[in-house]
């Protein structure tokens, strides 16, 4: 496939993630067909029949986290040897995945496509020895989905597979991105707002790694005023990125990355469709995830120190 070509592309899920894959990828001229359960709302209803009377190159699994495993599951029965993106987390807990023949398979932790990001891995040697790390991400979920209430949205609901852990995961995954897998964790956790979920709203980690002795973790759906942070201490200075506003400071060095918010995802699919593992997130790294999800679950009901 010569680059910039236009690429045969099933997007399954037609919620507010899968319609925007779906946009943005017609945006950039590729053929993009919708697979949903929801009656009317895409070409099929199921994966299998649209594989029937379709070849695709390309799948995009951006249904509820829950129904990630079935549909993954009904792609390898039906013999799909094409690409494969799972929108993150990958599943809702760790289970073992059907054997596949895809030709490439990652996990759509895109945030390790914003510019900052890329300068942080470029910057991060000059701060020599790592002493501590933290992630800050909080917003406000009534005002994430402008067009559904957040009440009846996968985010509040257990079975969706909702809360901030699995929501928020860009954050683990960028802190095992950065600095390695984690030795030990602890956590505290749950619902402390008054949103109308079930699902909890607010979680702070604490994490050692194998490169990073004090790493923090905090994310909450409640702050009014959007953030996203990140915050790295070394023996040769301090790195601290705004990846909502691109600011990046390495001490007194200042730049600003201004990107728009389809930007990661475009290039995501860009590397998807080249089969560029360079960057994306593999589906080891994206379980190894799922399995710090449930350790910090584990860490914050028992109220004790998880060791690896």
């Amino acid at each position: 496939m010569a680059p910039g070509s236009s690429v045969k592309i099933a997007i399954v899920g037609a919620g507010s993630i899968g319609s925007r894959h779906a946009q943005i990828l017609r945006d950039s001229r590729h053929d993009v067909v919708v697979i949903s359960r929801r009656s009317g709302a895409g070409k099929y209803e199921r994966i299998s029949d649209a594989l029937k009377y379709e070849k695709f190159e390309y799948v995009v699994v951006a249904s509820k986290t829950s129904q990630h495993f079935e549909d993954l599951r009904e792609l390898s029965s039906s013999k799909f040897s094409g690409k494969v993106l799972v929108e993150k987390p990958i599943l809702t807990s760790l289970k073992k995945l059907h054997k596949n023949n895809f030709d490439f398979a990652a996990v759509g932790y895109n945030l390790r496509f914003h510019p900052a990001i890329a300068w942080l891995r470029d910057t991060l040697p000059q701060l020599g020895y790592i002493s501590s790390a933290n992630f800050y991400v909080g917003q406000y979920l009534p005002t994430w989905r402008k067009n559904d209430k957040y009440q009846n949205s996968s985010s509040a609901t257990i079975a969706d597979g909702g809360g901030v852990l699995r929501d928020l995961s860009h954050e683990l995954d960028l802190a095992q991105y950065f600095f390695g897998d984690w030795r030990y964790l602890t956590s505290s956790g749950g619902k402390f707002s008054n949103l109308e979920i079930e699902t909890d709203d607010t979680f702070s980690i604490m994490m050692q790694t194998d490169i990073c002795p004090a790493l923090s973790i905090q994310m909450n759906y409640l702050d009014r005023i959007k953030q996203r942070l990140i915050t790295v201490n070394g023996d040769k200075g301090t790195i601290k990125i705004d990846l909502i506003s691109g600011l990046s400071q390495f001490n007194e060095s200042t730049q600003v990355f201004n990107v728009d918010s389809d930007h990661t995802y475009l290039a995501e699919h860009k590397a998807m469709i080249a089969k560029d593992s360079k960057t994306i997130c593999s589906i080891a790294e994206a379980l190894n995830v799922v399995k710090t999800i449930e350790s910090i679950e584990i860490a914050s009901s028992k109220q004790k120190w998880i060791k690896k």
